[in-house]
């Protein structure tokens, strides 16, 4: 039938031509009809809300995320990019992702650049448990919450064809199984997890949360039989007829789903804000009339029809706070994690410094260490210059500062938090182990060097002033390192020790600083996410700056 329709079609290019645009215009004509509510003047209202700033924006504008590309996160950003360009074609917002941490790789990658407006973060209610799980909650008092911008409750969802079909079998299940019914979620000590255990507290039940790397890998194990029940987000359920929502962690039913009662219905109180929201925010500084501009834009972008029906049948609630209440949120939940974190034992203790050499103002037992250090390597110096190593000094010394920075940076990790069962490494883990690689090394050399019996030339243009200058170099870098920051003084030391080592080669010796520069950032910030100190210096200049 549908071959000898074809087959009657005239065959002439001019006639299949007007057949093509005759469909084209009837499919815009269904698209407009579809969608009346497009229908506005973008142009005329961002002329009208945003206001006129002199130099802003005057060149792109970056949304940071912190997970990687096709996360809901990720997606609310981009949708957001993508209609705020409707209304500013100027100057865009483009997406970058920075994964890792659990979002604290993107947001010390934003709190390092000037807080000038240009740098947005997407972020999430789980960023909040992970600066809190992992003791970093700093980072969140220097985070300018900006915009609330939706959420959407957490809800429990089953397996029909496991046999559970209703909250109540869920709870008769976890009766008979005296603890050992299994909830499947992400992470340890994530918000799904602790928001999990305030549902099962409050239900009066016992359970076992399995975790999973992401949502994706627990929905596909409670498909398999992995589990009792998924603890995630309304839209994981969706699409999906053997899945079935069997609570709401919300204070009403969801449209999308209104078969779906919430736990108030069913009499477990308590359960009315157990959510996840998402929204924008800024590294703190950013000028008020920029943070205004922002602030109309995405008044812009959540009121329109555009973002509206991204979100239809989604199950989640649209709603724009701006930053105080938004920061209120913010702070009821750092204290809901922290108390539930500590009760479950998974709250790391707060570190008794800020960072490793964070600043000029250390422990004055950090500073007598140093000044110990160095009086141990002059006197090491010297005796070297009268045994029958003397015309070994030069390398022997540069042993001897290795194992003194190895031993200064251990005492110095003990500032930095413990691991936990959500981060069994720790901060401490990554410089320990290199400090431990090194020592061994160290010592390998050293002993090879003693071994050797073979004369040398001698040294004996080397001189106690010249020895001296040396360990001089080494007392300085140990003291300006909190000013200058890591990067500036070890650009400066390193090519004046190698000069002090007799090397006069200058292209060599800039492209030894300059390749080791680029060693740390590259595997020390970028790979190893470590905080590379900044100097009280660099934090006073950027401080100035913006």
């Amino acid at each position: 039938m549908f071959l000898n329709a074809r087959n009657a079609f005239p065959k002439s290019k001019i006639t299949r031509l007007g057949l093509c645009l005759l469909c084209a215009f009837c499919l815009s004509a269904t698209s407009l009809a579809a969608a009346p509510e497009e229908a506005i003047d973008r142009a005329a209202l961002a002329a009208e809300k945003l206001p006129e700033l002199d130099d802003f924006p005057s060149r792109p504008m970056r949304i940071t995320v912190y997970t990687s590309p096709g996360g809901l996160i990720d997606f609310t950003a981009r949708k957001f990019a993508e209609i705020a360009r409707l209304y500013h074609p100027q100057q865009p917002y483009v997406v970058v992702n920075r994964p890792g941490g659990g979002g604290i790789v993107a947001f010390e990658e934003v709190l390092r650049t000037p807080a000038d407006g240009y740098n947005m973060l997407a972020v999430t209610r789980s960023n909040v448990s992970k600066m809190v799980a992992s003791g970093r909650t700093e980072l969140i008092e220097r985070i300018d919450w900006h915009s609330y911008v939706m959420d959407n409750p957490h809800v429990v969802i089953v397996n029909t064809r496991e046999g559970l079909t209703n909250w109540a079998e869920v709870q008769a299940e976890a009766d008979g199984k005296n603890g050992a019914q299994l909830w499947l979620g992400v992470d340890i000590g994530g918000v799904k997890h602790v928001s999990g255990v305030k549902v099962a507290d409050a239900a009066d039940l016992e359970m076992r949360w399995i975790p999973y790397s992401s949502g994706g890998q627990a929905v596909a194990a409670l498909m398999g039989g992995l589990g009792s029940v998924y603890f995630g987000n309304p839209r994981d359920a969706r699409g999906r007829d053997d899945l079935k929502i069997v609570a709401v962690a919300g204070p009403h039913r969801l449209p999308d789903f209104p078969d779906a009662p919430t736990f108030t219905e069913m009499g477990i109180e308590g359960l009315e804000a157990e959510r996840i929201w998402r929204g924008f925010a800024f590294a703190e500084g950013v000028p008020e009339p920029i943070r205004e501009w922002h602030a109309a834009m995405v008044q812009l972008v959540v009121n329109d029809p555009l973002w509206i029906s991204t979100w239809k049948n989604e199950g989640v609630t649209l709603e724009y706070l701006a930053a105080p209440d938004f920061q209120d949120i913010v702070a009821n939940d750092q204290r809901e994690f922290e108390a539930y974190l500590e009760e479950m034992g998974l709250l790391r203790s707060a570190p008794r410094g800020v960072s490793m050499l964070s600043g000029i103002a250390e422990a004055p037992a950090v500073q007598w260490l140093k000044a110990v250090l160095v009086i141990l390597n002059i006197l090491l110096g010297a005796v070297l210059l009268r045994s029958a190593f003397r015309s070994k000094w030069g390398e022997l010394m540069v042993l001897s500062m290795v194992f003194s920075l190895a031993l200064l940076f251990f005492v110095l990790t003990e500032s930095l938090p413990e691991a936990t069962p959500i981060d069994t490494i720790g901060p401490r883990g990554i410089p320990r182990l290199w400090i431990f690689l090194m020592i061994p090394l160290a010592m390998l050399q050293t002993y090879l060097i003693l071994r050797d019996k073979k004369e040398r030339k001698a040294v004996g243009s080397v001189k106690p002033w010249l020895l001296f200058s040396f360990l001089g170099l080494f007392a300085s870098y140990l003291f300006i390192l909190p000013v200058l920051g890591y990067m500036l003084a070890t650009a400066l030391f390193m090519p004046t020790a190698l000069w002090a080592l007799k090397y006069r080669r200058v292209p060599a010796i800039a492209l030894i600083t300059i390749s080791w520069l680029i060693f740390s950032q590259v595997v020390f910030v970028k790979l190893l996410h470590v905080d590379l100190p900044q100097g009280a210096l660099v934090r006073l200049l950027t401080s100035l700056s913006s």
